[in-house]
């Protein structure tokens, strides 16, 4: 991680930069997912932190090193295929947070009711989705602020929320043992089949490793590199292990609620009453602010960068408007329409709220994972065609090596592709099949149509 440097300015600090990895991948609204796969979870995560997340941190670093002012994602798809290539990537990125808004608001709702005990009708459920919707882009169009304060808040109160929850789980622990999920070394071994049905909640905890990724700024990026990656792994892998045997520790695996199950704990462990039970509800509501924040802060940047491809023509022209306080005010509105077409689809999805939220969830996240994907190609084209760039970093051990362990994240997100619409010995639900596979294809074909009319724009101004 890089040094804050001496005399600088406007710099960010270590500690800063700590709190922003855990804000932007310490998701809590995961953690119950994961906890369902039992203490194989444990070994699981071990395994995706390892050869997912440390393995696309190396990755990104060394294109983050090489080209450090080309965009992420989109700047180095554009760099190895092309930039209409680098638009698309750009494109999805945006599209996928901007329906993943209405999962966001779906989690929000349900940790609402539970946290005071409230119980709201389908109708009332769907407009107070919409509120916190609206309202998280409503705020996005006020004058920007310093963002670092908000990914403080959220990183400071996840890591409380996250200090509770193992409280929570030793309290339990310690009344009776192991009793909601006996423990074995047997239980740790990971299998095939049902209880890898929530593997892809456990990939995307770990997604958001490029936000972490180094740049030209170290002083030595061949050993900072690493020491920072591995730093970041541990940091992450500790954090989901510890919160998800708590919850393994306070509520049997059949009585989780993979949308309030973080609320669940708690109660099992604190109580619903008196003084412990007010602290409960207090978290509960800190647990509300970060949903809003996290749902604001992860949309925000991508309309900013849906915003800059209108302005140089790669999206149509409607995405470069911006307000009198510089927000892209036509992403916001256009990502307010996906956002509510997406919570009225998924409305039509039978079963409860979890069945709702598991289908918007993998809609988003598939979406989410394309560019993953892309890059690690990315990686591949631009080592082999682009030789005279210098590379400040360079992926450590002999290239067949980094080369195969770069093809097994790739699988692995792959992978979780197909488990988000399939998993082997679960019976397929095919409504929630058909809402995943038709919200993907909708997203991507209208990018399609995006990108052809922001071509037909370029062309009508050459030619004027």
């Amino acid at each position: 991680m890089a040094r804050k440097k001496k005399g600088g300015s406007g710099g960010m600090s270590q500690m800063d930069m700590l709190l922003g990895l855990v804000c932007a991948i310490f998701f809590l609204d995961t953690i119950p997912s994961v906890a369902t796969m039992g203490w194989a979870s444990i070994t699981w995560i071990v395994i995706v932190g390892i050869f997912f997340f440390f393995t696309g941190s190396l990755t990104c670093a060394e294109l983050g090193a090489a080209y450090p002012d080309d965009g992420g994602f989109s700047g180095w798809a554009a760099r190895a295929f092309g930039p209409k290539m680098g638009a698309r990537m750009g494109y999805i990125y945006w599209a996928c947070n901007a329906v993943w808004l209405s999962s966001n608001a779906t989690l929000f709702v349900q940790v609402f009711q539970i946290t005071f005990g409230i119980e709201l009708s389908t109708v009332a459920s769907v407009i107070l989705n919409l509120v916190v919707v609206y309202g998280m882009l409503a705020i996005l169009l006020l004058p920007s602020k310093n963002s670092t304060f908000l990914y403080n808040y959220g990183a400071i109160v996840k890591i409380i929320i996250g200090v509770c929850l193992v409280a929570a789980g030793v309290i339990c622990f310690t009344k009776g043992g192991t009793k909601a999920n006996p423990f074995s070394s047997k239980e740790m071994v990971p299998t095939l089949g049902a209880s890898i049905v929530f593997i892809p909640a456990l990939v995307y905890n770990f997604l958001g490793f490029e936000t972490s990724a180094a740049n030209g700024r170290m002083e030595n990026p061949a050993r900072d590199v690493p020491r920072a990656a591995i730093k970041n792994v541990v940091l992450v892998a500790v954090l989901y292990i510890l919160t998800s045997v708590a919850v393994l520790w306070a509520v049997p695996i059949g009585d989780v609620n993979i949308t309030t199950g973080i609320i669940q704990t708690l109660q099992a462990g604190f109580g619903t009453a008196g003084f412990l039970g007010i602290v409960v509800v207090i978290l509960g509501f800190l647990y509300l602010t970060v949903l809003f924040i996290q749902g604001m802060l992860w949309v925000g940047a991508p309309c900013n960068t849906a915003a800059i491809g209108g302005e140089t023509g790669e999206l149509p022209k409607v995405f470069s408007k911006r307000n009198k306080n510089g927000q892209p005010v036509g992403v916001i509105i256009i990502s307010a329409v996906m956002a509510t077409l997406m919570t009225l689809a998924s409305n039509l999805i039978p079963g409860d709220a979890q069945d709702v939220f598991w289908a918007i969830f993998s809609c988003t996240s598939l979406l989410l994972l394309i560019p993953y994907i892309v890059n690690f190609e990315a990686y591949f084209k631009l080592r082999k065609t682009d030789k005279e760039t210098p590379r400040p970093y360079v992926f450590p051990g002999p290239k067949w090596f980094s080369a195969l362990l770069i093809r097994i994240a790739e699988f692995i997100t792959i992978a979780t592709c197909v488990l988000f619409v399939w998993v082997p010995g679960v019976p397929v639900n095919m409504t929630q099949l058909l809402f995943v596979v038709i919200g993907v294809v909708v997203v991507v074909a209208l990018g399609e149509v995006l990108l052809k009319v922001a071509e037909k724009q370029r062309a009508a101004v050459k030619d004027q």
